[in-house]
């Protein structure tokens, strides 16, 4: 494969990750006044869906131009690396989560163990939590999209050795095939104590990640991710604009089930990412893909600016935001805030991820400025006559 490394970072993908980070940020505060207008709302897939297919993309720019070119030590072991920071931050969000809603629990009578959050589960068993929670087997509501990312990563490294190996092709046809074979078997990875699988259910979110990768890898290529074609750019169109209107007027349960399709190719729950919800976010990153108008808008928004900064700190502006999402609901409980105190708190939200992205960028370049080699000192004028 003739890959190369990026010369620059593509900015216009850190964007669309801060857009995907504020929109889950809203909508992990459920019943504030902006949640209707997230893109949620609109279709059959999510934030998370996003935001998943451009991490597919990052890894595909991170780890596979050394990769592909042989040098695979360094690519896996950074891939680790990331395992164990993903590993930590899931451990630290999930214990803060815990807190401030057992706090709010013990301070104003939160229900936190009637709401569906599967925080009743570690009351009635805690022996048996305390050994699923570092398993990751333990989710709560909220806290369970970074085992995800972990179990993603460590399957990247099958990606990696398929795409290099036996071509883009192969990889893309063996992610489907996972995909596919969760369906028919019900595939998923177990919870404990809790019964059922994971809400993020590994073995069909990998395709979306596989997706992605594999978008990554032609663009390191120089290739046009997906060819563009007018009528297949019309029809995803079409499909947004039809899966909107099902999804407004609640249309669920209209369209009977084809009896030769396993179930869970049909319907929309999030574990399985069925057949329609999948073509959604396909459709929606064909459409903006090969639209200039967005793409053109992307381009043109600074590097330097707010959303490209909390893209390129994905991870801290996630944690920060899934414990402020976690006060957010606490806040709604107890406070009872009308439509201007919502929308207050929302944007001392935001502004906090920002503020903790420019704090993260400023570090950063600290750091590479202290590490770079200082430039000779000029020889003194009697040393050079000398």
């Amino acid at each position: 494969m003739n890959i190369k490394p990026l010369g620059k970072r593509d900015h216009r993908i850190d964007v669309l990750r801060a857009l995907a980070l504020l929109s889950i940020f809203i909508n992990h505060i459920p019943g504030n006044v902006l949640e209707p207008f997230t893109h949620k709302n609109f279709g059959l897939s999510d934030s998370a869906e996003a935001f998943v297919l451009l991490a597919g993309v990052a890894s595909a720019f991170a780890y596979f131009p050394r990769f592909s070119a042989g040098a695979f030590a360094l690519p896996l072991a950074k891939i680790a690396k990331r395992v164990g920071v993903l590993y930590v931050a899931h451990i630290a969000s999930l214990m803060v989560g815990l807190g401030i809603f057992c706090f709010a629990l013990q301070q104003w009578g939160m229900p936190i163990l009637e709401i569906p959050l599967n925080i009743d589960t570690i009351f009635a068993q805690p022996t048996k939590a305390l050994i699923g929670i570092p398993l990751m087997t333990q989710q709560i509501g909220y806290h369970n999209i970074l085992p995800l990312y972990v179990c993603l990563l460590v399957f990247l490294p099958v990606l990696m050795i398929v795409a290099r190996f036996l071509g883009l092709g192969a990889m893309l046809a063996t992610s489907f095939a996972i995909y596919a074979a969760a369906h028919v078997w019900g595939l998923n990875m177990p919870s404990y104590p809790s019964s059922g699988g994971w809400f993020f259910n590994p073995f069909t979110w990998q395709l979306i990640f596989g997706t992605g990768f594999f978008v990554g890898v032609r663009v390191l290529r120089g290739e046009t991710p997906v060819a563009f074609y007018r009528p297949l750019w019309w029809l995803a169109l079409g499909y947004l604009i039809a899966t909107c209107i099902y999804h407004r007027y609640n249309l669920y349960g209209s369209i009977p089930n084809v009896s030769w399709l396993p179930h869970n190719f049909q319907i929309n729950e999030k574990p399985w990412v069925a057949l329609p919800r999948l073509l959604h976010i396909l459709s929606l990153a064909y459409v903006i893909g090969h639209s200039r108008l967005i793409m053109g808008w992307l381009g043109r928004l600074s590097p330097d600016g707010v959303l490209s900064r909390i893209g390129r700190n994905s991870l801290p502006v996630f944690w920060l935001g899934t414990a402020l999402s976690v006060v957010g609901q606490v806040y709604l409980f107890a406070d009872q805030p009308g439509p201007f105190g919502q929308i207050v708190y929302i944007a001392f939200g935001i502004l906090a991820q920002a503020a903790i992205a420019y704090f993260l960028d400023y570090l950063g370049k600290a750091s590479k400025a202290k590490a770079a080699p200082k430039p000779m000192a000029e020889p003194a004028q009697d040393a050079i006559a000398a």
